[in-house]
């Protein structure tokens, strides 16, 4: 589907782009505070706050959100039980995005061997071959991951229409740096996942991180990263011309760029599953941002998207009216 065009936002001049990126600074502050160390800002729900509460306001002010990555199987092994779920970091965003009645698509490619077409709102493009496919082993809060099959890459050609914000979350690497540029060219804001520039699948089916290709990072707004993944990252750089967050669990995460940093604490969940916490985190991010939100705020919102992630095996099945907190 191709969303409505907006005018304001296809103007190539660099003023009124960094005016529109201007968005994503945190709150500005004082001389004292700016020289204060970190602070963790709330994450307590207001009261009555439900997932309505960050619905539109209406249906013709929704800000269209595209999201880029492909659907995969993944099979999930635990002790002696092995299970079969839709994955993918695009249908983890999808269903975030939908709960949070966010307007919004996905571009994602699939094999003729999908079998997970009825679960998803935003149809794939099928194409000849297998799906993308993980298998997950854990051995207690240690996963080992292996990738099994990996669908063809996604072309810029593929990616349409001019958007709010666009959302880069690859899980394999189908994402190529032309259709990183391509997503930069058509968005006002591109927020994207570290896996998406760090992820390496080797001929072995091993998933491994390497520094992102030149010119990667520059097509970014706002990236978010794991502990892990940060390690491989140049920190103290980035921060200067994008904004980082570094998301570590329970422990919440960081949200770092050239204003300073913010410490946000984590929403308390009962963990089953963590696959996909930090697609669903990412995916409330986008959210925020697009409704005006400043980072720290959309960064709340994600917190809680993340902590309704882990309590559910596979992709989240949430309503407007699941409460936050």
């Amino acid at each position: 589907m191709q969303p409505r065009r907006r005018r304001t936002l296809r103007s190539s001049s660099p003023g009124n782009r960094r005016a529109a990126r201007g968005r994503l600074h945190m709150q500005r502050r004082g001389p004292a505070e700016a020289a204060a160390p970190p602070r963790r800002i709330r994450t307590s729900p207001r009261a009555g706050e439900t997932i309505a509460s960050h619905a539109p306001r209406c249906d013709k002010r929704a800000v269209p959100i595209l999201v880029v990555g492909h659907y995969c199987h993944d099979t999930l092994v635990r002790n002696a039980s092995v299970e079969q779920v839709l994955g993918g970091s695009s249908a983890y965003a999808s269903a975030i995005l939908a709960a949070l009645g966010e307007a919004h698509e996905v571009v994602a490619k699939v094999g003729d061997d999908f079998r997970y077409a009825h679960e998803v709102s935003r149809k794939p493009a099928v194409v000849p071959g297998r799906t993308t496919a993980f298998v997950d082993a854990y051995r207690g809060a240690v996963r080992t991951e292996r990738v099994d099959a990996v669908a063809p890459a996604i072309e810029p050609e593929e990616l349409r229409g001019t958007w709010d914000v666009g959302l880069a979350c690859a899980i394999a690497g189908e994402i190529p740096l032309r259709t990183l540029q391509r997503l930069r060219q058509i968005s006002r804001i591109v927020l994207a996942d570290a896996q998406s520039i760090l992820r390496e699948v080797t001929g072995r089916g091993e998933v491994v991180l390497r520094p992102p290709e030149p010119g990667a990072t520059e097509a970014i707004d706002v990236l978010k990263a794991s502990r892990d993944e940060a390690q491989v990252l140049d920190v103290a750089a980035l921060r200067k011309r994008l904004t980082l967050i570094v998301t570590d669990g329970a422990r919440g995460c960081t949200v770092l760029n050239r204003q300073g940093q913010l410490s946000i604490a984590a929403y308390p969940a009962e963990e089953k599953d963590a696959t996909g916490a930090g697609d669903c985190f990412l995916a409330g991010v986008a959210a925020g941002l697009a409704r005006g939100l400043p980072v720290e705020e959309a960064a709340r919102l994600g917190s809680w998207c993340g902590a309704r992630a882990v309590e559910h095996v596979g992709v989240p099945r949430l309503s407007p009216g699941d409460r936050l907190g």
